[in-house]
């Protein structure tokens, strides 16, 4: 097979993987591949990043596309270093029948994505570190006793049995706030900032558009103009959101609120979000419909108050 029949098969997101391994070259042929020794996570391409924009502007239209096969990691037998990130994009990667052919593999990542067959491990003797998704998602377990090296299984932070206690905010009938009505004093998101007056509903038809196409990674909204009292923060990923809402009881004790996403009541797994981005947020705490989190967003910016068409978790 040429090489532009093996690329034209080809995940982009590998592809540009390749391409940034190789710079300041590009791959014209498949034994280049065998010189890459390393594909490491701070590499890896971020589709619309300036980075990317500017390193891969010859590909980046094919960036956009997420389908395509990986096959093609088979052929770096020399690789020594595989660390798939935590901005790895879900469901883009389920096949990993590649594995057995990297045998010089000494440090290889894959908890940020769906690989679940220990087996295809069995023969990376050289293996020092590996890092798996949860324990529980993995089948063929017993290969990684056989394995002498370090292993991390991506645990969720909180379980059934150590969830802390909270009161459940009941979801209500919501309607829709008068269009002159602003009591946010404070918006924040991306590098811009509005104070008061500046809070217009222009100002926030862009923030909920920017919510809905993920294009925001984080907001913060409050009712006082220095960004202080109560506040309302959201976080965004992966199209997961993590809202956030601090205030503080009758007693003057803090206490915040997170939506409860009643899809994930059973599930003892972390969304791809996190609260300023290092504390982790279980699916049931998370939204995964942007679209719902911008109407959160917009009716704190409005009201003051959270989004009554949703249930909310008190934590004191």
């Amino acid at each position: 097979m040429t090489l532009e029949e093996m690329t034209q098969n080809t995940n982009p997101y590998l592809l540009c993987w390749i391409d940034l391994a190789l710079t300041p070259k590009h791959l014209t042929d498949i034994s280049q591949l065998r010189r890459i020794k390393r594909l490491a996570d701070k590499d890896f391409p971020v589709p619309y990043s300036s980075y990317t924009e500017k390193k891969l502007a010859h590909i980046q239209d094919y960036l956009k596309s997420g389908t395509g096969d990986w096959a093609l990691l088979g052929e770096m037998t020399n690789l020594q270093v595989l660390e798939f990130p935590k901005r790895t994009p879900s469901g883009i990667i389920d096949d990993f029948s590649f594995l057995p052919k990297l045998k010089n593999l000494y440090r290889l990542s894959l908890q940020f994505t769906g690989f679940t067959d220990c087996s295809l491990l069995s023969g990376l003797t050289k293996l020092k570190s590996l890092a798996l998704p949860a324990r529980k998602k993995l089948i063929h377990t017993e290969v990684l006793d056989t394995l002498s090296c370090e292993i991390y299984t991506n645990e969720p932070a909180y379980c059934d049995n150590n969830f802390p206690k909270y009161k459940v905010v009941p979801a209500q009938e919501a309607t829709a706030p008068s269009p002159d009505t602003f009591t946010a004093c404070y918006l924040e998101y991306g590098r811009k900032h509005f104070s008061n007056n500046e809070l217009t509903q222009e100002v926030l038809n862009e923030l909920a558009e920017q919510i809905r196409d993920g294009k925001i990674t984080s907001l913060l909204l409050s009712l006082d103009e220095n960004g202080e009292e109560d506040f309302f923060t959201m976080d965004i990923e992966k199209g997961w959101a993590a809202p956030l809402f601090n205030s503080w009881n009758e007693d003057g004790d803090a206490v915040c609120f997170q939506p409860i996403n009643e899809k994930y009541a059973g599930v003892e797994e972390d969304a791809p979000v996190e609260i300023g981005g290092q504390s982790p947020v279980p699916k049931r705490f998370a939204l995964d419909d942007l679209e719902l989190a911008a109407e959160c967003a917009v009716y704190f910016a409005k009201t003051g108050k959270l989004y009554p068409a949703v249930q909310w978790a008190e934590f004191s």
